[in-house]
Protein backbone atom coordinates (compact mmCIF):
# COMPACT_ATOMS: atom_id res chain seq x y z
CA UNK A 1 0.00 0.00 0.00
CA UNK A 2 2.72 2.27 0.94
CA UNK A 3 4.47 1.45 -2.30
CA UNK A 4 1.31 2.02 -4.02
CA UNK A 5 0.55 5.43 -2.73
CA UNK A 6 4.34 6.90 -3.52
CA UNK A 7 4.06 5.37 -7.29
CA UNK A 8 0.92 6.69 -7.78
CA UNK A 9 2.52 10.30 -6.42
CA UNK A 10 5.00 10.06 -8.90
CA UNK A 11 2.71 9.57 -11.72
CA UNK A 12 0.75 12.07 -10.57
CA UNK A 13 3.50 14.87 -10.46
CA UNK A 14 5.20 13.68 -13.51
CA UNK A 15 2.12 13.98 -15.33
CA UNK A 16 1.58 17.21 -14.32
CA UNK A 17 5.05 18.28 -15.04
CA UNK A 18 4.55 17.12 -18.71
CA UNK A 19 0.93 18.65 -19.68
CA UNK A 20 1.26 21.82 -17.80
CA UNK A 21 4.84 23.06 -17.37
CA UNK A 22 8.21 23.01 -19.56
CA UNK A 23 11.60 22.14 -19.31
CA UNK A 24 14.51 20.43 -20.15
CA UNK A 25 13.47 16.84 -18.65
CA UNK A 26 10.08 16.51 -20.44
CA UNK A 27 11.47 13.68 -22.25
CA UNK A 28 12.75 11.55 -19.44
CA UNK A 29 9.37 12.19 -17.91
CA UNK A 30 7.27 11.24 -20.68
CA UNK A 31 9.30 7.73 -20.19
CA UNK A 32 9.18 7.90 -16.52
CA UNK A 33 5.31 8.49 -16.66
CA UNK A 34 4.09 4.90 -17.72
CA UNK A 35 6.69 2.72 -15.32
CA UNK A 36 5.50 4.61 -12.37
CA UNK A 37 1.46 3.88 -13.03
CA UNK A 38 2.82 0.28 -14.02
CA UNK A 39 4.64 -0.25 -10.32
CA UNK A 40 1.63 1.73 -8.59
CA UNK A 41 -0.87 -1.41 -10.45
CA UNK A 42 1.77 -4.12 -9.86
CA UNK A 43 2.26 -3.31 -6.44
CA UNK A 44 -1.83 -2.76 -5.66
CA UNK A 45 -2.41 -6.64 -6.68
CA UNK A 46 0.85 -7.54 -5.13
CA UNK A 47 -0.40 -5.79 -1.70
CA UNK A 48 -3.96 -6.49 -2.15
CA UNK A 49 -2.77 -10.28 -1.93
CA UNK A 50 -0.75 -10.12 0.51
CA UNK A 51 -3.88 -8.73 2.45
CA UNK A 52 -6.50 -11.47 1.80
CA UNK A 53 -3.49 -13.66 3.14
CA UNK A 54 -4.21 -12.35 6.66
CA UNK A 55 -7.85 -13.83 6.77
CA UNK A 56 -6.75 -17.25 5.63
CA UNK A 57 -5.91 -18.56 8.80
CA UNK A 58 -6.74 -22.04 10.07
CA UNK A 59 -8.44 -21.00 13.46
CA UNK A 60 -11.02 -18.87 11.54
CA UNK A 61 -12.68 -21.61 8.92
CA UNK A 62 -15.31 -18.91 7.50
CA UNK A 63 -12.37 -16.85 6.51
CA UNK A 64 -9.83 -19.67 4.91
CA UNK A 65 -11.10 -19.90 2.05
CA UNK A 66 -9.98 -18.76 -1.84
CA UNK A 67 -13.51 -16.70 -1.63
CA UNK A 68 -11.50 -13.96 0.30
CA UNK A 69 -9.50 -13.44 -2.85
CA UNK A 70 -11.91 -13.36 -5.33
CA UNK A 71 -13.96 -10.93 -2.85
CA UNK A 72 -10.90 -8.50 -2.99
CA UNK A 73 -10.30 -8.94 -6.21
CA UNK A 74 -13.66 -8.73 -7.20
CA UNK A 75 -14.57 -5.32 -5.24
CA UNK A 76 -11.04 -4.05 -7.03
CA UNK A 77 -12.40 -4.42 -10.49
CA UNK A 78 -16.20 -3.69 -9.93
CA UNK A 79 -15.72 -0.85 -7.06
CA UNK A 80 -12.22 0.51 -9.06
CA UNK A 81 -14.81 0.69 -12.72
CA UNK A 82 -17.56 2.90 -10.74
CA UNK A 83 -15.19 5.08 -8.85
CA UNK A 84 -13.60 5.80 -12.60
CA UNK A 85 -17.18 6.25 -13.60
CA UNK A 86 -18.24 9.16 -11.07
CA UNK A 87 -15.62 11.31 -12.06
CA UNK A 88 -15.41 10.78 -16.25
CA UNK A 89 -18.92 10.34 -16.94
CA UNK A 90 -19.81 13.91 -16.19
CA UNK A 91 -16.89 15.10 -17.82
CA UNK A 92 -17.43 13.24 -21.16
CA UNK A 93 -21.65 14.04 -20.82
CA UNK A 94 -20.49 17.62 -20.53
CA UNK A 95 -17.82 17.83 -23.48
CA UNK A 96 -20.81 16.31 -25.80
CA UNK A 97 -18.51 12.49 -26.02
CA UNK A 98 -20.93 9.53 -26.57
CA UNK A 99 -21.26 7.59 -23.23
CA UNK A 100 -22.45 4.01 -24.53
CA UNK A 101 -18.23 3.14 -25.75
CA UNK A 102 -17.34 4.50 -22.16
CA UNK A 103 -19.98 2.90 -20.16
CA UNK A 104 -19.10 -0.40 -22.05
CA UNK A 105 -15.42 -0.35 -21.20
CA UNK A 106 -16.39 0.28 -17.37
CA UNK A 107 -19.65 -2.41 -17.86
CA UNK A 108 -17.32 -4.82 -18.18
CA UNK A 109 -14.88 -4.56 -15.70
CA UNK A 110 -18.09 -4.58 -13.10
CA UNK A 111 -19.47 -6.93 -14.06
CA UNK A 112 -16.23 -8.92 -14.56
CA UNK A 113 -15.97 -8.07 -10.66
CA UNK A 114 -19.30 -9.14 -9.73
CA UNK A 115 -19.10 -12.72 -11.58
CA UNK A 116 -15.64 -13.09 -9.96
CA UNK A 117 -17.40 -12.23 -6.51
CA UNK A 118 -20.39 -14.49 -6.83
CA UNK A 119 -18.79 -17.39 -8.24
CA UNK A 120 -16.92 -17.33 -4.90
CA UNK A 121 -19.63 -16.89 -2.71
CA UNK A 122 -21.11 -19.61 -4.71
CA UNK A 123 -18.33 -22.24 -3.81
CA UNK A 124 -17.51 -21.09 -0.49
CA UNK A 125 -21.04 -22.12 0.75
CA UNK A 126 -20.65 -25.40 -0.97
CA UNK A 127 -17.32 -25.58 0.81
CA UNK A 128 -18.15 -24.87 3.88
CA UNK A 129 -20.97 -27.68 4.05
CA UNK A 130 -18.85 -30.20 3.10
CA UNK A 131 -15.97 -29.54 5.95
CA UNK A 132 -18.50 -28.90 8.32
CA UNK A 133 -17.37 -28.47 12.22
CA UNK A 134 -17.25 -24.15 12.97
CA UNK A 135 -17.34 -23.59 9.09
CA UNK A 136 -20.80 -25.05 8.13
CA UNK A 137 -21.69 -24.13 11.73
CA UNK A 138 -21.09 -19.99 10.76
CA UNK A 139 -23.20 -21.29 7.23
CA UNK A 140 -25.92 -22.34 9.21
CA UNK A 141 -25.78 -18.81 10.90
CA UNK A 142 -25.59 -17.82 7.84
CA UNK A 143 -28.97 -19.31 5.98
CA UNK A 144 -30.95 -19.24 9.66
CA UNK A 145 -30.40 -15.87 11.42
CA UNK A 146 -28.96 -13.75 8.58
CA UNK A 147 -31.10 -15.72 6.16
CA UNK A 148 -33.21 -13.03 4.53
CA UNK A 149 -30.14 -10.78 4.68
CA UNK A 150 -28.12 -13.66 2.24
CA UNK A 151 -31.48 -14.27 0.00
CA UNK A 152 -31.15 -10.19 -0.39
CA UNK A 153 -27.12 -9.98 -1.15
CA UNK A 154 -27.60 -13.00 -4.04
CA UNK A 155 -30.29 -11.08 -5.39
CA UNK A 156 -28.65 -7.79 -5.32
CA UNK A 157 -25.50 -9.31 -6.77
CA UNK A 158 -27.57 -11.39 -9.84
CA UNK A 159 -29.27 -8.23 -10.46
CA UNK A 160 -26.46 -6.39 -10.37
CA UNK A 161 -24.78 -8.36 -13.02
CA UNK A 162 -27.23 -8.39 -15.54
CA UNK A 163 -28.11 -4.70 -14.99
CA UNK A 164 -24.55 -3.52 -15.24
CA UNK A 165 -24.40 -5.59 -18.72
CA UNK A 166 -27.59 -4.82 -19.77
CA UNK A 167 -27.59 -1.00 -19.73
CA UNK A 168 -25.42 -0.10 -22.66
CA UNK A 169 -27.53 -1.90 -24.84
CA UNK A 170 -30.81 -0.41 -23.79
CA UNK A 171 -30.20 3.39 -22.85
CA UNK A 172 -28.40 6.17 -24.17
CA UNK A 173 -27.15 9.77 -23.35
CA UNK A 174 -28.79 11.11 -19.81
CA UNK A 175 -30.88 8.00 -19.26
CA UNK A 176 -28.13 5.70 -19.40
CA UNK A 177 -25.70 8.14 -16.97
CA UNK A 178 -28.72 7.75 -14.73
CA UNK A 179 -29.07 3.99 -14.63
CA UNK A 180 -25.21 3.55 -14.55
CA UNK A 181 -25.62 5.45 -11.40
CA UNK A 182 -28.21 3.97 -9.82
CA UNK A 183 -27.07 0.82 -10.54
CA UNK A 184 -23.83 1.51 -9.22
CA UNK A 185 -25.24 2.76 -5.40
CA UNK A 186 -26.73 -0.45 -5.80
CA UNK A 187 -23.47 -2.39 -5.99
CA UNK A 188 -22.06 -0.27 -2.91
CA UNK A 189 -25.03 -1.05 -0.58
CA UNK A 190 -24.18 -4.73 -2.29
CA UNK A 191 -20.60 -4.87 -0.88
CA UNK A 192 -20.96 -3.50 2.40
CA UNK A 193 -23.72 -6.08 2.91
CA UNK A 194 -21.25 -8.83 1.67
CA UNK A 195 -18.42 -7.36 4.17
CA UNK A 196 -20.92 -6.46 6.86
CA UNK A 197 -21.27 -10.85 7.00
CA UNK A 198 -17.88 -11.57 6.46
CA UNK A 199 -17.01 -10.27 9.96
CA UNK A 200 -20.02 -11.28 11.51
CA UNK A 201 -20.53 -14.72 10.98
CA UNK A 202 -16.83 -16.11 11.53
CA UNK A 203 -16.97 -19.13 14.40
CA UNK A 204 -13.15 -19.58 15.53
CA UNK A 205 -11.72 -22.88 16.46
CA UNK A 206 -9.72 -21.45 19.31
CA UNK A 207 -10.56 -18.21 21.78
CA UNK A 208 -13.84 -18.51 24.27
CA UNK A 209 -15.15 -15.25 22.57
CA UNK A 210 -13.91 -14.39 18.94
CA UNK A 211 -13.05 -10.94 17.55
CA UNK A 212 -16.69 -10.26 16.15
CA UNK A 213 -19.23 -13.10 17.04
CA UNK A 214 -19.25 -15.63 19.86
CA UNK A 215 -18.61 -19.38 20.07
CA UNK A 216 -21.85 -20.57 21.22
CA UNK A 217 -21.08 -23.80 21.06
CA UNK A 218 -17.83 -23.02 23.46
CA UNK A 219 -20.18 -20.85 26.03
CA UNK A 220 -22.60 -23.96 26.34
CA UNK A 221 -20.16 -25.84 27.19
CA UNK A 222 -18.41 -23.58 29.58
CA UNK A 223 -21.69 -22.99 31.13
CA UNK A 224 -22.25 -26.67 31.89
CA UNK A 225 -18.98 -28.28 32.66
CA UNK A 226 -18.10 -25.05 35.37
CA UNK A 227 -15.99 -23.75 33.10
CA UNK A 228 -17.76 -20.46 33.38
CA UNK A 229 -16.91 -19.60 36.92
CA UNK A 230 -13.08 -18.67 35.90
CA UNK A 231 -13.07 -15.42 34.77
CA UNK A 232 -10.10 -15.57 32.09
CA UNK A 233 -12.68 -17.75 30.47
CA UNK A 234 -14.72 -14.81 29.59
CA UNK A 235 -17.88 -16.70 29.44
CA UNK A 236 -21.02 -14.99 31.98
CA UNK A 237 -22.79 -17.47 33.72
CA UNK A 238 -26.98 -16.86 33.23
CA UNK A 239 -28.04 -15.62 36.35
CA UNK A 240 -30.93 -18.02 38.72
Amino acid sequence: SLFQSGFLSLYAGTSLQVQFLSWEGDKLLAYLTPLFVSAAVISGIVGLYYMHCIYRIKARPFWNHWQVLSSFFGTMFSLGAILIGLFCLPLAWLSGIELSDLVKELSAFVSFGLLLEGVGHFFHARDLQRKGQEGNASFQVLKSKFGKTYIARNISLTFCILAISLLPLLLEGTLLLGAFYLTSLIVLCTALVSRALFYVLVIPTTMPGAFFWKNKGFENHARETGLAKLPQVGVVEFDH
